[in-house]
């Protein structure tokens, strides 16, 4: 499939699961939460004015070594492409992964498709990554400062993930090292009902291939590794500038709480969403989240709902500005 036929294929779709999501909203309940939440729902929506360019900064750190290789591609250009992937990752049935598909054929045509690959698998792993840093952080804080104040066996969950994290961690420090396609492929090859069809397409053209997209993905961790660590810190300073969300919502109704708190909340929030990754959205999960995050600080749970619908509305806005983005050809260089 073309890169036009794909562009027109996430367009579509954007646009049914914007209607869809409107729909289960509800016009009333829509209303009613934005009225409670006032003009403080401007500064939550602009939040991500500030995520998204971290997003991109990271991006642009770790596909790019040097101001030569960055004019290949414009910051304006990435971040359009960083927006519209995320919002189509938002509306991905299945692991939010549809962004990724996108962003490799947004950039193949400066890039060749080996680079443009390497580049988004290599961000992608940065995401996954900068999650579980995130993760202990958030479970740290909740360690030490509701240690006495939170049923123990919610800390002792928190010391748990702690140590999956890190685990997790040491894995994708490893991928970073040796690369990861040519091995998922070897994987694939060892599964019974892929086996025949993983044979055929491993001819040595392809091998070639993958085995260069490792090689490219490896050349960050092994030779620029300065560059690879102000693309984890640009990432990783997304989430926590993303706990700013939280942290108005509350504040818009009357509930004190600091950006500490609001860390600790995404974070227990964000794990139990990738738990239930398979579902849009998170749809359900996101709020269940919510509330039990807010129980464990000794804060209202019944916020829980009222604060998902709200990040929901924010959401729903980028959903609406990153699909719109994706037929604006003006913002950046041409394509």
């Amino acid at each position: 499939m073309k890169k036009r036929q794909f562009e027109i294929l996430f367009f579509v779709l954007g646009v049914i699961i914007i209607g869809v999501m409107l729909y289960n909203l509800g016009w009333h309940d829509l209303v009613m939460n934005l009225r409670k939440v006032g003009w403080a729902i401007l500064l939550v929506i602009g939040t991500r004015l500030i995520v998204y360019p971290l997003n991109t900064l990271s991006w642009r750190s770790i596909t790019f070594y040097s101001k030569q290789e960055r004019k290949q591609v414009s910051f304006l250009r990435m971040f359009r492409i960083t927006i519209s992937g995320y919002a189509i990752n938002y509306i991905t049935p299945v692991m939010a992964l549809g962004g990724e598909p996108y962003r490799i054929l947004a950039l193949k045509k400066d890039l060749g498709v080996k680079k443009a690959t390497s580049s988004v698998l290599t961000y992608a792993m940065m995401h996954i990554l900068s999650h579980f840093i995130f993760w202990i952080i958030g479970f740290l804080l909740f360690i030490i400062f509701f240690y006495n104040k939170a049923p123990h066996f919610i800390y002792w969950t928190s010391v748990v993930f702690i140590f999956i994290s890190m685990i997790a961690i040491s894995f994708i420090i490893k991928g970073y090292k040796n690369g990861i396609v040519v091995g998922f492929f070897k994987f694939l090859e060892k599964i019974p009902y892929l086996r025949n069809y993983v044979k055929k397409k491993m001819t040595e053209e392809f091998k070639h291939n993958i085995v260069e997209i490792d090689t490219q993905m490896t050349e960050l961790f092994n030779n620029h590794r300065s560059s690879f660590f102000l693309g984890l810190f640009y990432e990783t300073l997304s989430r926590i500038v993303s706990c700013l969300e939280i942290l108005v919502i509350l504040y818009s109704i009357g509930v004190g709480i600091d950006i500490l708190d609001s860390i600790i909340i995404n974070a227990e929030t964000t794990l139990l969403a990738n738990i239930m990754f398979v579902f849009p959205m998170q749809v359900g999960i996101r709020e269940g989240g919510l509330t039990f995050a807010l129980m464990s600080l000794g804060l209202n749970k019944n916020l829980g709902v009222f604060t998902g619908i709200v990040l929901r509305i924010s959401e729903l806005a980028w959903i609406i500005i990153g699909i719109g983005m994706i037929k604006v050809k003006r913002f950046g260089k041409h394509e």
